[in-house]
């Protein structure tokens, strides 16, 4: 593969991953096929370089472009999908003898006894809850979360997988609290 940072030749390297075994076929397809609808709004000059492409933009102008044609947390994929299929393939790009493909091991959850399972309702209605509207924040609250935590002071979350669990939850908010300060 050659050093070409095109829409053309990210679509190689992704067809390259799912052949070669070094991503499973059907990651490789969905990152693909997310490249080629979202990239589809860019200019052919942006198409030259899509590592230089601004996400974050791009992805803002398709929303309002094809948005209409597909849900918030289609949209919040595509973004998603394209966010490692760039990563990959700069890291790709940069090194090629030492490229290892990121990807994200998720577990299979074990049924639960029905005892458990309310429990578990509780907590998801609880977390839906908290969760922002799309209506009222637009697009970009699936990424960027602010916390109002002072008057004067607004503390921006982003990169919260939408999978997120209790345990990493928690996790992060030990992690916070390690950093306070006393009263």
């Amino acid at each position: 593969m050659s050093n070409n940072r095109s829409l053309e030749g990210l679509t190689r390297f992704l067809d390259y991953l799912g052949e070669k075994g070094l991503l499973n076929p059907a990651t490789a397809s969905s990152r693909k096929a997310a490249a080629s609808k979202v990239f589809e709004i860019l200019s052919d000059e942006e198409k030259l370089d899509v590592i230089a492409v601004d996400l974050d933009d791009a992805m803002r102008r398709f929303h309002n472009l094809k948005g209409q044609s597909y849900s918030p947390g289609s949209l919040a994929t595509y973004q998603s999908r394209l966010k490692s299929a760039l990563e990959d393939f700069e890291k790709y790009l940069e090194n090629p003898l030492g490229f290892r493909p990121s990807t994200q091991v998720r577990e299979r959850k074990a049924k639960q006894p029905k005892a458990e399972k309310s429990e578990a309702g509780d907590q998801a209605s609880s977390a839906s809850a908290t969760q922002f509207s799309t209506k009222e924040t637009g697009f970009t609250s699936s990424s960027i979360l602010p916390i109002p935590i002072r008057a004067d002071l607004i503390v921006r979350i982003q990169g919260l997988p939408f999978d997120l669990t209790v345990a990493e939850a928690n996790k992060l908010a030990s992690v916070i609290k390690a950093m306070a300060v006393p009263d």
